[in-house]
């Protein structure tokens, strides 16, 4: 299983809660559910392994103090079926140390019990956007590969001699970047979209006037945002 698993209907995050406290979980999916995200619950370990080696989720509420599977293993688990899923670890003191273990293993974020509801969708919120992000990203990419293997096939068709129409990479082969001009994003995702820009130029999906051209438009976006 691998984050090529993901593919759910469109802008939907599908997400797990594991936590042994069922009146908690049971709070929690509400809380998730109502933001029409697809969510599922578990109330041990050992369940949460069958759910996530069997179905492909973005993002894990994982407690650490579970019966059956130490949350720990499931967290293990979650992240060799799905690299890219995002796991939100939930702690009690006694294992805050444990907690930071995990951030240093992967985690995305972890929330200390007791926790006032109103935190606890504040980090909800950030991790989907998150995951959205990361979604995004990846079409991005997969669409730019293909428009480099489209544009890398009509070069060889041209230097064998056969006739084929002029092709603007970044008009037409490339896949839309409007997002870049969303009046939403802040100054922080349009670092994130330059990190990703970035990453594909290195990837050579980008020649260096195309780099230029899309950078400068993040730039000035930037510049409004202050």
């Amino acid at each position: 299983m691998s984050g090529s698993m993901l593919e759910q209907g469109k802008g939907q995050v599908r997400i797990l809660i594991v936590d042994d406290d069922t009146a908690i979980a049971d709070i929690l999916k509400d809380i998730v559910a109502r933001a029409g995200h697809d969510v599922s619950v578990c109330y041990d370990g050992l369940r949460a392994v069958d759910c996530l080696e069997s179905r492909a989720y973005d993002l894990l509420i994982l407690d650490l103090m579970l019966p059956g599977v130490e949350g720990l293993e499931v967290f293990k688990v979650a992240k060799a079926a799905n690299p890219d899923v995002l796991v939100i670890i939930i702690t009690g003191y006694a294992t805050l140390e444990t907690a930071i273990a995990a951030i240093k293993e992967g985690a995305y974020d972890f929330i200390q019990k007791p926790f006032k509801l109103d935190g606890f969708q504040i980090a909800i919120d950030n991790a989907v956007e998150k995951v959205k992000l990361n979604k995004e990203n990846r079409e991005l990419l997969r669409r730019l590969e293909s428009a480099c293997e489209e544009l890398t096939a009509l070069k060889e068709q041209k230097s064998q001699g056969r006739k084929i129409a002029s092709i603007n990479f970044l008009s037409s082969s490339m896949p839309s970047l409007h997002y870049l001009y969303g009046e939403t994003q802040d100054r922080k995702t349009l670092l994130e979209r330059l990190d990703a820009l970035i990453a594909l130029r290195e990837k050579g999906l980008f020649s260096d006037h195309e780099f230029r051209v899309v950078k400068g438009q993040l730039l000035k976006l930037m510049d409004e945002k202050g």
